[in-house]
């Protein structure tokens, strides 16, 4: 058996909309005060058999009310419609204005079942009114103005689970429809993003291929030549194969094809000598989010090399429940002078360089800070919305993934 608290009082059912309650309950009260005042209550049978009757129907109503606005479970529909037909099937007799029960709830029923499943509501007020017509000393044809309510409330109720199962049908066509749409679009996004990824292989990273080859060609003729030309010489040859792997980077981008963040990072502080921490457990992310993110630990340790050399830096990846963090800082010289030295310097890298990599993330929802620390030094954080799990304990990468 349902319980009928149990359905009403869960803080999870859907809102109630009053309006068509309202409504329906005032057709009940119109219904209600036209039996109660018609005259032939008295004449066939008096109040002491309608009464009871009428309640079961006013009762019945209201449960069919409240469970259809709460979505309560079938039974417990099935149950209020059932004691709306019998209950009114029965009052036939008495008040023949009470064929209207019957007719409501085989509406009811037809409007949420299929017909062979909800005829057999109607049915049951039929059969009660067939017994209390005669009983009541009516004539057939009071009964058979109940069959014809029964049947139009089944036709109307037909026709409303008709229209609404046709309204479902065409919002499920236009939800397909804007699905199928967005893939088409995604799916030329993606064509032009291969064909760009094509034409970048093809001209950035052969073009760096070959120059590496030159260089290590030109090494070997110069071997045994001025120390200051061998020591800029692998200073661009190093400058070219990091041009080289992050062509590939952008290629992998616009194909999403990128590795993990964490797994770029640790390349690229083992590359520029920093430390590198990751807390939170790595996950996947969109390319459009990894990059940005990428190229902003790039663009600050590209500052500290450039205007801070020496000077200590720490990558901190955080992979929070709904963002990815990071944060790049310089740890302060140990010398007042340094310090200071090192500070303004590393701000000198507030340029177009910082300026892009905010409006790349700024294009993903997320935000970037940079400004100097109080103690000396410098510091660049950018946080990433994303979805998805927990944290884990800290975990630190060091310096070979770099150290400094």
């Amino acid at each position: 058996m349902v319980s009928v608290r149990a359905v009403f009082s869960s803080s999870a059912q859907p809102e109630v909309n009053w309006a068509e309650v309202g409504t329906n309950g005032a057709g009940l009260g119109l219904l209600v005060y036209g039996i109660v005042t018609t005259g032939d209550i008295r004449k066939h049978g008096g109040l002491a058999l309608a009464l009871p009757l009428l309640a079961l129907c006013v009762l019945g109503w209201a449960m069919w009310l409240l469970a259809r606005a709460r979505r309560g479970p079938e039974q417990l529909r099935a149950l209020a419609l059932t004691t709306i037909a019998a209950a009114g099937g029965a009052l036939v007799g008495v008040a023949p204005l009470a064929m209207v029960f019957a007719a409501v709830a085989t509406m009811g029923a037809c409007s949420t079942w299929p017909v062979r499943r909800a005829i057999w509501i109607g049915a049951g007020g039929l059969a009660a009114s067939a017994v209390s017509v005669p009983v009541a000393g009516r004539t057939w044809s009071v009964w058979l103005g109940a069959l014809s309510a029964v049947l139009a409330g089944s036709i109307i109720g037909v026709n409303r689970r008709i229209a609404h199962e046709r309204s479902v049908g065409e919002a499920a066509i236009e939800v397909a429809r804007a699905r199928a749409d967005a893939e088409s679009a995604r799916a030329e996004l993606l064509a032009g993003r291969n064909h760009m990824a094509r034409e970048l292989h093809d001209v950035l990273a052969h073009t760096l291929s070959a120059l590496s080859l030159q260089l290590e060609a030109l090494g070997a003729q110069m071997e045994g030549a001025d120390p200051n030309f061998s020591s800029k010489l692998v200073e661009i040859k190093g400058l070219v194969r990091e041009g080289l792997y992050e062509a590939r980077g952008a290629v992998a981008a616009l194909r999403e094809e990128l590795p993990p963040l964490d797994e770029r990072l640790v390349v690229l502080a083992a590359q520029r000598g920093a430390t590198l921490e990751v807390a939170g457990n790595s996950r996947p992310l969109p390319g459009d989010v990894a990059l940005p993110l990428y190229r902003v630990v790039q663009e600050a340790l590209t500052n500290v090399a450039k205007h801070a050399r020496g000077v200590r830096a720490v990558v901190e990846l955080a992979y929070e429940p709904d963002a990815v963090v990071v944060c790049i800082t310089n740890a302060p010289p140990p010398t007042e002078s340094e310090r200071e030295d090192a500070t303004v310097v590393a701000g000198a890298g507030r340029g177009y360089g910082l300026q892009g990599i905010r409006e790349r993330v700024l294009l993903i929802g997320g935000s970037v800070e940079a400004g100097p620390l109080p103690g000396g030094g410098w510091r660049v954080h950018a946080s990433a919305p994303v979805t998805s799990g927990p944290a884990s304990p800290h975990v630190a990468v060091g310096p070979s993934a770099g150290a400094a």
